[in-house]
């Protein structure tokens, strides 16, 4: 494990497209101030930014291993197609310089890549992937343990490869089916303890395993569909948080405003 570091949220907010401030693309943002003398660089603050919602509050302390906020694709990354939850990561010297190679703070290289799996409650719960832990997991052209496909990889999936459930068949000759998609075709597998397991994945994970697994012999729609399903949940729930904060601050301009009708009605009781 790395080096446990803290600070300070100074920025907690969404900033809203039509006042014409950049920052809009960020969507749900989190902007940490770290404490000084713990960066063996330039980085003074770090950037959490696409979040479906905010967790924490400006002027709360936090550390490493602290949740900041729930993964998701606010702001220019709604505009992908599809989006996908992630969490787009900045570090910075300052709060208006350029970002620098956050490498120290990743634990992975600042190249383009998937990089582990979402661990909060933004993983896309409707679907499922084999994935596949033995050399000896073999694929099928139909449930029926004599239809191995030997036009794929000799009919045995990959080690280590995690292939898109379409659908869980049942038990059918004392095993239990699944049909999947391999490099563009539907085919099916036996779901055994010592070859595979049945997964989910972060969506952006998921949304990679469906690309690699897309093919040019099927169509990824309904693929797509379901993880599209998954984030548009995400920005339902954004919208809500948005609703809401639009609410309170509706709340506090009318409480401001009985505030000054009271203080009016004060000083023309104190003219006469």
């Amino acid at each position: 494990m790395g080096k446990s570091i803290s600070g300070r949220v100074i920025t907690a907010r969404k900033v809203d497209k039509s006042t014409g401030n950049k920052t809009w693309e960020w969507g749900w943002y989190v902007c940490v101030e770290l404490d000084a003398g713990q960066t063996p660089d330039a980085v003074n603050y770090l950037y959490f930014c696409h979040n479906a919602r905010n967790l924490v509050s400006v002027g709360q302390r936090v550390k490493s291993g602290d949740a900041l906020a729930v993964m998701g694709s606010t702001g220019n990354a709604s505009l992908a197609s599809p989006p996908f939850a992630h969490c787009h990561f900045e570090v910075r010297a300052t709060t208006t310089g350029a970002g620098l190679d956050p490498t120290a703070y990743t634990g992975h290289p600042n190249a383009v890549g998937t990089y582990g799996t979402a661990i909060n409650g933004m993983e896309d719960d409707g679907m499922k992937f084999l994935k596949v832990t033995s050399g000896k997991c073999e694929v099928f052209t139909a449930p029926d343990v004599n239809a191995v496909d030997k036009s794929y990889n000799g009919g045995k999936l990959i080690e280590g490869t995690c292939y898109p459930v379409q659908a869980e068949v049942g038990s059918s000759g004392g095993y239990s089916w699944v049909r999947i998609f391999v490099a563009g075709v539907q085919c099916y597998a036996v779901v055994l303890a010592d070859r595979c397991q049945l997964v989910t994945l972060s969506p952006g994970d998921a949304f990679a395993a469906c690309v690699a697994q897309g093919g040019a012999g099927g169509s990824t729609e309904e693929l797509k569909a379901q993880l599209e399903a998954a984030n548009a949940r995400a920005n339902a729930e954004a919208r809500r948080a948005d609703e809401e904060d639009k609410r309170a601050d509706a709340a506090e301009q009318r409480a401001d405003a009985s505030d000054r009708k009271l203080l009016d009605i004060k000083a023309y009781v104190a003219g006469v």
